[in-house]
């Protein structure tokens, strides 16, 4: 991994809030307590040292998938981890990177037991592992724990600073008003055109997920007034023989407010 680009230093650290390696870490809440019947939302911040970067969950050319697993009392069920829209890094060597700078929230949304108790307390856990790089690379990973208990009367807590989050976290191109259409085609060279309801974002990138069937290459993207064209070419990795395969994407841009903001793009791949 950046091979002759950076070197790889191991470093591991467990905390409830701490800073490892250029990356400080905050489990959070989004309630003062656990009301029955009622989801409420956990996320690790993840606060980066200037000129550092961490990655999404697909990292690009090189690097590690930032990973969070939480672990809660018996009966609570967590959703998927929501990761919110990359930005795009090139390193040396034209390697082409997917990640964060500065912070990031990855969040999970918690449903409690149907059968909660009134009298109810427990921890709540986190574990975050992440690879951060600059000319170097460090390998860290921070376990910490929220006590929380049940209460008949709730309020919110770091509502800013979720609902801040969860708007960045991609949504679906019919439930974004500024994207009109979404248009796609090909088979061997992928395209897909996106309408906006507005001039084209300046900056608009393509984020593919993982696939171990696939690697994605020639990625090109271009806008021109109110349509982005997206190209690409699903090569076929040695071995593999897939049948009918969608591949799910990210487009992110910022808005004209300045905010990140990403559409979730499926693309149907014909298999072989």
């Amino acid at each position: 991994m950046f091979a002759g680009v950076v070197s790889l230093i191991i470093f591991m650290l467990s905390a409830s809030s701490a800073f490892a390696g250029h990356v400080q870490t905050e489990l959070l809440t989004s309630v003062s307590s656990i009301e029955l019947g009622k989801p409420f939302w956990l996320g690790v911040r993840l606060t980066i040292d200037p000129g550092w970067h961490i990655y999404w969950e697909n990292a690009g050319d090189a690097g590690l998938p930032t990973r969070v697993k939480f672990t809660l009392p018996e009966g609570f069920s967590a959703g998927p981890v929501l990761y919110p829209t990359p930005s795009r890094f090139l390193a040396p060597g034209n390697i082409t990177l997917f990640g964060y700078e500065n912070s990031v929230m990855l969040m999970a949304k918690i449903t409690p037991p149907a059968n909660l108790s009134a009298d109810f307390q427990g921890e709540f856990k986190a574990a975050v592992h992440w690879l951060v790089c600059s000319d170097v690379c460090i390998l860290g990973n921070s376990n910490m724990s929220l006590p929380l208990g049940a209460s008949g009367r709730v309020s919110p807590v770091n509502q800013d600073v979720f609902d801040g989050w969860l708007a960045q976290v991609p949504q679906s191109a019919a439930g974004n008003p500024e994207v009109v259409r979404v248009d796609m085609s090909g088979s061997g060279k992928e395209s897909i055109t996106v309408v906006w309801s507005h001039p084209a974002p300046q900056s608009v990138d393509f984020f593919p997920e993982a696939t171990d069937d696939y690697n994605i290459t020639n990625i090109q993207v271009s806008s021109s007034q109110d349509t982005t064209l997206i190209t690409f070419t699903p090569q076929l990795l040695a071995g593999r023989h897939p049948g009918a395969t969608t591949l799910n994407a990210v487009l992110g841009y910022n808005d004209k407010e300045g905010s990140r903001r990403g559409v979730i793009l499926s693309v149907a791949l014909p298999g072989l």
